[in-house]
């Protein structure tokens, strides 16, 4: 009965450290880091980037600040739009709210694919998907 006891509160403290490491992941934290613009497409469309336009980003730091950097091309070089400064959010539930150039402050959901790649899609930009990669 005693070994059965101690295992089963060596059981409890396993679950509980691993239930601590879970909470963690929640924090929105995960878009940290510098994502470039992979792909623009309508939902279930074929992308509508040029290799210029890829070389666009968003750097989210974890104090919620940001900044991004978008390409256009224009007769036939690659330009920079220059550089902006802007912030980001964490809402829950796989809501943020950043800053795109163009657009100001858009509220969409993010949906990560692994740790290399997120899908934003938002009301206020409807039958759009914007793929970022790092």
């Amino acid at each position: 009965m005693k070994k059965l006891l101690i295992l089963f509160l060596s059981l409890s403290l396993f679950t509980a450290c691993s239930d601590d490491d879970d909470a963690n992941t929640d924090d929105g934290m995960e878009i940290v880091g510098k994502w470039y613009l992979e792909s623009l497409r309508p939902v279930g469309g074929q992308n509508t980037l040029s290799t210029c336009n890829q070389d666009s980003y968003i750097e989210f730091e974890a104090d919620g600040s940001a900044t991004s950097e978008f390409y256009e091309e224009n007769d036939s070089n690659c330009e920079s739009e220059g550089v902006v400064p802007g912030t980001w959010s964490y809402n829950g539930n796989n809501s943020y709210t950043f800053f795109l150039p163009g657009q100001g402050n858009t509220t969409g959901n993010v949906n990560f694919s692994g740790s290399n790649q997120f899908i934003f899609t938002s009301s206020e930009l409807p039958g759009l998907e914007i793929v970022f990669e790092k």
